[in-house]
């Protein structure tokens, strides 16, 4: 019997034990090609293929793990590498960099993925619009801001009183949300509360770094 009609009974052999087509082309050194073209009319039972099946699942589970963790040390380095350039960058800092990053760390949501800038101040506004577009060179097109005020009549005016302070087009608005305010009147903002979002990771893991940089700590959390 020449080699390959050995390999061929072997093949059929081996797929009618229920053995998958990857597995019998690595026991016996042939092109997967080649065994299934042998094996293709060999019929499994139930059981078999519901073996096959479970395994094909574990293989695609077992790589989509893989996948996943590498991409996890993937954007992490990442992630360390934009603290890194924010550290350096506070090394020879200018007094608005040193002034926004600080402000972030007192006024900012700690979010991952995003600067996320919360407040009713117009002067505090203007000085983080100042670092955003000055320091980082954060484009007018990537910003966003959302309004918070406590009735549907401050809309309008909220809306303009804050694109035109900012500077920001009116395609930066995000949708105005309506918040429940004090009964008091003394404690109804007018023009209600601001919050400026900039979406990318590199910015904000700039400014993390940048603010251990400048008090003199590590907190390794803030990468996560």
């Amino acid at each position: 019997m020449r080699r390959k009609d050995k390999e061929r009974a072997e093949a059929r052999r081996l797929r009618g034990e229920g053995m998958t087509i990857n597995a019998i082309a690595e026991q016996l050194g042939v092109s997967k090609g080649s065994v299934s073209t042998w094996v293709r009319d060999v019929v499994l039972t139930d059981e078999q293929v519901a073996a096959i099946d479970a395994l094909k699942d574990a293989r695609n589970r077992k790589a989509q793990l893989a996948g996943g963790a590498a991409n996890r040390e993937k954007f992490l380095k990442l992630r360390e590498q934009y603290q890194q350039s924010g550290r350096e960058a506070a090394r020879n800092g200018s007094r608005l960099h040193y002034a926004g990053c600080l402000l972030y760390w007192a006024e900012g949501a700690k979010a991952r993925n995003k600067l996320w800038f919360v407040n009713s101040d117009p002067e505090m506004m203007l000085l983080w619009m100042r670092f955003l577009r000055e320091e980082l060179h954060v484009e007018d097109e990537i910003i966003t801001i959302q309004i918070h005020v406590h009735s549907a009549g401050q809309i309008e005016p909220a809306e303009v009183y804050w694109t035109d302070l900012l500077g920001l087009p009116r395609t930066a608005l995000m949708k105005t949300q309506i918040k429940d305010g004090s009964d008091t009147r003394h404690n109804t903002l007018e023009y209600g509360v601001c919050a400026v979002n900039v979406g990318r990771t590199e910015l904000a893991m700039h400014v993390y770094g940048a603010i251990q940089e400048y008090c003199g700590f590590d907190r390794p959390e803030w990468l996560f």
